[in-house]
């Protein structure tokens, strides 16, 4: 038999610190069954087709076993992936033992679970090395459960208690403890969404916890005893600089995830937001044809994003064709992120514009032009691969220079469907948003066109991010405030120039 359940521990809260044999194990699944609180970013490892349900309060344990067992009969690799870890205060041992009773072939693969996250992320290590004798006792408390435990022996079991306790029983929790014999004045720290942007720690005492706000998690960290001291030097996570802002990413899918993986790198909370989606061209004859006489008609190939040279790749990978399609022609790239791209597919820029807008663009292309060129040469043909609508400065400039340029439309951009901006706009109402980073004139014009008449208003409730001038005149035209514009015109420069803008507000209020 192929097939096989494996159980999966997705970890408590940032998705990447998901194991190794976990991705490897999602990277090949067949079959999902997940917990409804598992990070979403886990799923997206996910191969495209996968069937994936999340587990329901109405699925039994005997139905969730029946589901991975008949997918494993069918020759199928079947995942049950967990919040946390797959054998740690769950019914995860049920679900094991019964897949296994079925003769299926069974692995369990731990998750990073609360009570290490808790240590690495909140200056709270469950245990320290001037302990003489290091230990803690781990409960998990759900709500109508509560008085299954025996509080009498465990409120003072040990000196340092660790609970992983439902919200909504965090105050009868800390109660019983009290009655129990645990001193109201013991010290305390409540950890909720722990290893998240979203995280917050609060130190107290035992007795006051019930005069604490209403966690917003579901899910809360309770660490009770001489353990509970946070240590500050350990507080890394906090000092982040973009701990806790949540920043819409509005790049099309496809280009979101490295904008996203360096926002969380900083502690910042990426929402990615497409506000263009990236389609194939309304005529490809041209970009067909483009490809299929590249290396033979231009002598130069000018890309002016990442798009373009993806789309383009594609077209000739769609021809049977890989780089050297692209002959004795040069290529040139509108900065480092298009170069980038070029690099991914195998090819190097001879050209970088450091000044990143058309304008640059053309100078230094004329400028190597005319230094590479002897008497009598003939002027190279020059393609321009970029986006349908785009600015005319790049092939105006060329052609004012006496230079023959085609310009091939290799894609277009459109809007998303309407349900996820009407999402945005919920979230910006609601003053959710710390940042929106626009990264291209057409995020802007989509974003706008979308939000219709409310662009001005709800984008006023929140910081607006360019990654460059041009982007930043796009703005301004349609009545934005813009408060950020990067130094250098690529994602790395518009994180910087967020970092910059935080700290300078972050001092100004301290």
């Amino acid at each position: 038999m192929k097939g096989k359940v494996t159980f999966v521990g997705a970890g408590c809260g940032d998705p990447r610190l998901l194991t190794l044999r976990a991705a490897e194990v999602l990277a090949e699944a067949d079959f999902v069954l997940f917990d409804a609180d598992v990070h979403p970013d886990i799923l997206g490892r996910l191969p495209e087709g996968t069937t994936r349900l999340p587990i329901t309060p109405a699925m039994t344990l005997e139905r969730i076993s029946t589901m991975l067992v008949a997918e494993a009969r069918a020759e199928r690799r079947a995942v049950r992936l967990a919040w946390g870890d797959a054998l740690l205060f769950g019914h995860g041992d049920v679900e094991v033992a019964s897949v296994a009773r079925h003769g299926i072939p069974v692995e369990v693969v731990p998750g990073i679970g609360p009570f290490v996250a808790v240590s690495a992320f909140s200056g709270t290590p469950l245990t320290r090395s001037t302990d003489a004798s290091p230990s803690f006792a781990a409960v998990s408390v759900t709500r109508g459960h509560e008085s299954f435990h025996d509080w009498q022996k465990l409120a003072t079991a040990t000196d340092t208690l660790a609970i992983l306790c439902d919200a909504a029983s965090l105050a009868e929790t800390s109660r019983s403890l009290a009655f129990y014999g645990r001193s109201p004045s013991d010290r305390v720290t409540v950890i909720e969404g722990v290893s998240l942007p979203s995280q917050r720690v609060t130190e107290t005492a035992l007795g006051d916890v019930p005069l604490l706000p209403t966690p917003r998690t579901a899910r809360v960290i309770l660490v009770v005893g001489e353990g509970a001291a946070r240590m500050p030097d350990l507080a890394w996570f906090e000092k982040l600089s973009l701990f806790g802002k949540r920043i819409l990413v509005t790049r099309a899918r496809e280009q979101a995830g490295a904008a996203a993986a360096l926002l969380r790198e900083r502690g910042a909370d990426p929402v990615v937001m497409p506000t263009i989606e990236i389609h194939p061209p309304s005529d490809p004859a041209p970009m067909i044809e483009a490809a299929a006489t590249l290396g033979e008609r231009n002598g130069w190939v000018v890309f002016t994003s990442a798009n373009g040279v993806e789309r383009m790749v594609a077209e000739l990978r769609r021809q049977g064709k890989d780089a050297r399609a692209f002959g004795r022609a040069k290529i040139a790239a509108v900065g480092p992120g298009t170069a980038a791209a070029l690099d991914r597919a195998g090819l190097l820029a001879d050209l970088i514009a450091k000044d990143h807008r058309g304008e640059g663009l053309a100078d230094e292309l004329l400028a190597a032009l005319g230094a590479g060129a002897g008497a009598g040469d003939a002027r190279p043909r020059i393609l321009v691969a970029r986006a349908e609508v785009a600015r005319d400065v790049l092939p105006d400039a060329l052609r004012a220079a006496g230079y023959e340029v085609d310009v091939v439309s290799v894609y277009k951009t459109r809007s998303p469907p309407r349900a996820l901006l009407d999402g945005l706009a919920a979230l910006l109402e609601a003053g959710e948003v710390d940042a929106v980073t626009f990264t291209s004139s057409s995020t802007v014009t989509h974003l706008c066109d979308a939000l219709e008449g409310r662009a001005v208003e709800l984008l006023a409730k929140t910081t607006v991010a360019s990654i460059g001038p041009i982007t930043t005149d796009t703005a301004r035209a349609r009545g934005l405030r813009v408060d950020v514009v990067a130094a250098q015109s690529t994602i790395p420069g518009l994180v910087a120039a967020l970092e910059e803008h935080f700290a300078k507000n972050s001092s100004k209020s301290s």
